[in-house]
């Protein structure tokens, strides 16, 4: 996961618990994703539609990210 800025996410590398998990939570492949804070090796703080989510390291590792310009 990046420190910060827009990334739209690749792969979700991990089992069918945490990948459930987090479809319900809104994240799923292709969507676009705002990183907010990424204290690496701790907690992450996203914002997708307006709304923030937290996740903990661990599961924020398991979600790959390509990094977006974004046109201003």
């Amino acid at each position: 996961m990046v420190r910060h800025g827009v990334v739209r996410i690749i792969n979700i590398n991990a089992g069918r618990g945490l990948r459930e998990r987090l479809i319900k939570m809104g994240l799923v492949e292709g969507d676009v994703v705002e990183v907010i804070v990424n204290l690496f090796p701790g907690p992450v703080i996203l914002r997708r539609n307006g709304m923030r989510l937290g996740l903990g390291a661990g599961m924020a590792s398991k979600i790959i990210v390509q990094p977006l310009e974004v046109k201003r």
